[in-house]
């Protein structure tokens, strides 16, 4: 486990969701040296609370990764005060409240409730390193939290226990926009399943939404790197373009060394072994052991001429600053 002159390393990917996150993250727990969690934003409600299955395809209380983190962490989950966390969760880490995070990151004196927050979330980082084993060096393991959002990773980020480094995710705000409109079934709601006839879908936005969140929340990393959190920017077309050297260059920017660490791409096909024991996210990360690595652009036939024009007029002041064309 980490200590205090050895910071926990955290990978934290970042960005707006349908960004692609999800396939990083999963061919980055393929190594040896990572153990990913998923979204810890959704930890208290989703896995605690709900049971949603974990990534693994268990539910949460009966997966064996994440019944060892709450004995690790806590005794045992049921000594977590999940009125309180949840409470926390939704007092602190909200985009509404990253000038108040911005202002603790400058000040290095975080608030007492960020504070007591960190004290429910560190020790489940710390205890999924350690219940994942060590690196082939012996070192800790990085931890891969999906969370995505930009409030979750200035909040990560003022804890001196960890450390974090942001790879910020990017992809055309237009494909991401199209991807927000699709219906997509949420598999690990274990509750919703069961009943007959009942799907629990993830949620859909009108693409003027997505748009603005895509400018927002792509302004906010940039912003979190100035105030000194090590970041990484990756767009996923640049990523599918070149996934060996891209996924090379996300290593070595984590703090992994070694050769050969992405021998299982293979062309576009992948052949994938270790389970993800992450909370929440997209329903890839349930996904077989074999993928395909292509680029999906099927919103350049299949998002209509109105939407396509209203996010690339909201998203134009910045689109040439991140490298996509109007």
């Amino acid at each position: 486990m980490a200590t205090s002159t050895q910071p926990q390393p955290i990978l934290f990917i970042g960005g707006l969701g349908r960004s692609g996150t999800t396939l990083i993250e999963k061919l980055l727990n393929e190594l040896p040296h990572t153990q990913s969690v998923g979204e810890t934003v959704h930890l208290w409600e989703r896995g605690v609370r709900d049971q949603e299955r974990c990534g693994c395809g268990q539910p949460f209380t009966t997966c064996e990764h994440w019944s060892a983190v709450g004995i690790e962490a806590f005794g045992s989950w049921a000594n977590v005060d999940l009125d309180r966390v949840t409470d926390l969760r939704w007092k602190v880490d909200r985009s509404r409240m990253l000038p108040q995070i911005f202002r603790s990151l400058r000040s290095g004196n975080p608030t007492a409730e960020q504070r007591e927050y960190l004290d429910f979330l560190r020790p489940v980082l710390l205890a999924s390193a350690k219940v994942g084993g060590q690196q082939p060096d012996g070192g800790p393991k990085v931890i891969l939290d999906s969370s995505k959002h930009l409030s979750t990773a200035a909040i990560l980020a003022l804890d001196p226990e960890l450390d974090v480094r942001v790879l910020h995710v990017l992809r055309d705000p237009r494909g991401v926009a199209h991807s927000w409109t699709k219906q997509i079934t949420r598999p690990e709601a274990v509750a919703d399943s069961a009943q007959d006839g009942v799907v629990s879908l993830m949620p859909t936005y009108k693409p003027s939404r997505t748009a603005l969140r895509w400018v927002t929340d792509n302004l906010g990393f940039e912003a979190l790197a100035k105030l000194g959190v090590a970041s990484m920017q990756l767009r996923y077309e640049d990523f599918l373009a070149d996934p060996s050297g891209s996924m090379t260059g996300v290593a070595n920017f984590a703090g992994i060394e070694g050769d050969n660490l992405f021998s299982m791409i293979d062309g576009q096909k992948l052949t994938l072994s270790n389970p993800m024991h992450s909370v929440a996210g997209n329903p890839l990360r349930f996904g077989g052991d074999q993928i395909t690595l292509r680029l999906d652009d099927a919103w350049k036939t299949d998002l209509g001429p109105k939407a396509r024009a209203t996010v690339t007029r909201i998203t134009r002041p910045v689109l040439g600053h991140f490298g996509y064309r109007a």
